[in-house]
């Protein structure tokens, strides 16, 4: 098969544990892109943290992609135009908040300037230290949301995220698709929206098969991209049911897990 497409998570996939790219795993990057070959950022972070990491990757240079909250949008990185995108509808985002709000955990969102946390918990601010957007507390914005959210995340205590994922999953089926990247975060978006689905429309856009697709990965959130694309990888450091459903398993990211996917199949 004449593979053109790596997909990569980034936290836990792309990043160590330091959440920095390693030397190693930046040069095998840069190699496969000056070969022609594309490289794609899919994240379940906002846009803006994801696109920060793509510049240092020189993805505009070579012309390619970001898929960003979770699939909910795919964007050019060169021009920052919008290939595809799917906001959650604004009356039933507000029944998720409030399901949110009614288990303990806190509301979190994203404007184009910063995260919108509705109360401190212990938990609240991790979201900025891994994207290093700015944050603040603010309950108003959710009482009074005037525009579609790309992604909603309830974050909290991780025996209550357990818990809630099934539960949430089956009261809002109707219009939300649920997941998680973390223990400590429950997210909900658009029902059509996963990575799987921003894979097959790029794939459209590119005019390509998804069989010229590798994807990597090692969250829940991963899962639907694995299984969408032509071979799916998880990281030697994803949680067991991931790496069920992929096609093979690399090394963790703190040894550089993504360079014998990109020496094997894209002969760097």
């Amino acid at each position: 098969m004449n593979y053109k497409v790596l997909v990569v998570d980034i936290d836990d996939t792309l990043m160590t544990s330091e959440n920095k790219i390693s030397p190693k795993t930046r040069e095998a990057i840069m190699a496969m892109q000056e070969a022609g070959y594309i490289f794609v950022l899919a994240s379940g972070r906002p846009y803006q943290s994801v696109y920060r990491i793509a510049k240092d990757l020189e993805l505009d240079r070579f012309g390619s992609y970001i898929i960003s909250f979770n699939g909910g949008r795919v964007t050019e990185v060169a021009s920052e135009g919008i290939i595809y995108a799917q906001p959650m509808d604004e009356k039933e985002q507000l029944d998720v908040i409030d399901f949110i709000l009614a288990n303990d955990l806190t509301p979190l969102t994203y404007t184009d300037e910063e995260i919108k946390v509705h109360h401190k918990n212990d938990y609240s601010h991790v979201e900025s230290e891994l994207t290093g957007l700015p944050y603040s507390y603010d309950p108003d914005f959710f009482v009074n949301v005037q525009a579609a959210l790309p992604k909603i995340m309830g974050v909290g205590d991780p025996d209550i995220v357990g818990r809630l994922e099934a539960e949430s999953q089956g009261r809002f089926s109707d219009f939300t698709h649920v997941t998680t990247s973390k223990p400590f975060y429950l997210e909900l978006m658009h029902k059509d929206v996963s990575k799987g689905t921003s894979l097959k429309r790029l794939a459209e856009h590119l005019e390509l098969s998804l069989e010229q697709i590798i994807a990597v990965g090692d969250g829940n959130n991963d899962k639907e991209m694995l299984q969408t694309a032509g071979i799916g990888v998880a990281m030697g450091n994803a949680n067991e049911s991931l790496k069920a459903i992929a096609d093979e398993v690399t090394a963790s990211n703190d040894e550089d897990g993504i360079v014998p996917i990109i020496e094997k199949y894209f002969a760097i």
